[in-house]
């Protein structure tokens, strides 16, 4: 069972995958995957993203704001300190391509390891327009037996993920201000008692 988290840019989606996760995990199953959470300043500017990976609780930066000092110090630190990453572009966004290898090679350990929910927090311009980032997920998960798997995709990029991956039938969930506290029970129930 395939499920789409779907809504607009800074709705709560990746906040809704935590819960999902946590909610899955009280009842006793495994969750794996990854979340891509925003790193923020004291002020909530955006700097960048980071990837966490759900089973370790390790975490890299992935992307971050076109300003090269922006990121904050402390136990994350961008792998290319005060340079510009040489990986892809989306918006403002510059991509770190070893920290996208390794949210790769999280993903596929999780499908090879095997969980009873995977999370992919998201899939993107970055995978649906430039055919890079997470894109391979998509394969594999056309090709892998997953019993339940949960991807993020932005409401503007739904129909470009539908034209990608045509023979994938999932559930749609779309967070809105009203719905993204019950939500990730809804979404829990949906996926272990459907």
């Amino acid at each position: 069972m395939i499920a789409v988290l779907t809504g607009p840019v800074h709705i709560g989606k990746t906040t809704v995958c935590r819960a999902v996760a946590d909610l899955v995990r009280q009842r006793g199953y495994c969750v794996r995957g990854i979340l891509t959470p925003p790193i923020l300043d004291k002020q909530e500017v955006r700097l960048g993203i980071e990837v966490l990976d759900l089973a370790t609780g390790e975490r890299r930066v992935l992307a971050r704001v076109r300003q090269p000092n922006d990121l904050p110090e402390g136990p994350i630190e961008p792998s290319k300190q005060g340079e510009e990453y040489n990986g892809p572009h989306v918006g403002p966004y510059h991509f770190d391509p070893e920290a996208l290898q390794w949210g790769q090679d999280v993903v596929a350990r999780a499908i090879g390891l095997g969980c009873d929910l995977l999370i992919v927090d998201e899939i993107g311009r970055l995978e649906l327009e430039q055919n890079s980032g997470f894109n391979h997920v998509l394969d594999l998960l056309v090709t892998s037996v997953v019993p339940r798997c949960l991807l993020v995709v932005r409401d503007t990029l739904l129909d470009a993920f539908r034209r990608r991956v045509p023979d994938l039938e999932p559930i749609v969930f779309e967070v809105t201000v009203e719905n993204r506290h019950t939500l990730p029970m809804e979404i829990a129930q949906r996926l272990f008692l459907a």
